[in-house]
């Protein structure tokens, strides 16, 4: 019972000591839900979204996504997918080149079909 307690006292004393820095680093860490919070943060996904928020759902070439930086944008896209945002996606054959295009179709788009 001694033992249980001490390791109990012993993990209250380092959460405790956590720097605010430390504090602040958990209470940013990402969230699972969609919304404003992804688009605020620095990281891929938060990127393609913006990118493709910003077009207002007109089609962005790939070669757009790529120029974020992202190499592997269709694991990005697939995180977003997977939040639930709708995210489609186009491909045509241009002089014998593969070409992508993406765009995000909020929740008026779908209902109207």
């Amino acid at each position: 019972m001694n033992h249980t307690s001490n390791r109990l006292d012993s993990q209250t004393r380092i959460a405790d000591t956590k720097s605010e820095s430390q504090l602040s680093l958990l209470e940013n860490a990402p969230l699972k839900n969609a919304g404003v919070g992804l688009v605020q943060r620095k990281t891929q996904s938060a990127a393609l979204l913006r990118l493709l928020i910003d077009a207002h759902g007109s089609w962005v070439a790939l070669p757009q996504i790529l120029a974020l930086g992202i190499a592997q944008y269709n694991a990005r896209i697939l995180e977003l997918r997977r939040l639930g945002f709708v995210i489609e996606n186009k491909t045509e054959r241009v002089n014998g080149a593969r070409h992508s295009w993406f765009r995000l179709v909020n929740s008026a788009q779908v209902a109207r079909g």
